[in-house]
């Protein structure tokens, strides 16, 4: 916006006020599907660039050594929070899918992705 970048990925959630305002073009939608926000914003598999999906994504962590009784009653808490109907709209009025899942589905999925960071950024040669 202050014009010292070229481009940037965003979360849709920042970047929606700014694209409506025309402070920012779209050019893609790094995601597997185009975002009914912003429907004529192809996604970055269409606009020639497969494999490099990357959709943000909002976690929650607590330290290693919170009992499990404390995890798992943050987890229901959350879980029930984002099914509640006033939370769903106003995460589909900012381009935000919530996608709750279980601990060890969640902790599978950053470990993959923490893997295939590092891979990509040996294999870019990044110090």
């Amino acid at each position: 916006i202050a014009g010292r970048i070229d481009w940037f990925f965003l979360p849709l959630a920042l970047a929606l006020p700014m694209v409506k305002s025309g402070k920012l073009t779209a050019l893609a939608i790094s995601d597997s599907q185009r975002s009914p926000l912003l429907p004529d914003v192809p996604t970055t598999t269409e606009a020639g660039f497969s494999g490099v999906d990357n959709p943000f994504w909002v976690g929650m962590f607590v330290p290693s050594k919170t009992p499990q009784e404390v995890v798992k009653s943050l987890h229901a808490a959350t879980v029930a929070a984002l099914e509640s109907e006033v939370i769903r709209t106003r995460f589909d009025k900012l381009g935000a899918q919530p996608t709750p899942m279980p601990q060890a589905e969640f902790v599978a999925q950053v470990k993959a992705e923490m893997e295939s960071t590092s891979a990509l950024i040996r294999q870019a040669g990044i110090r």
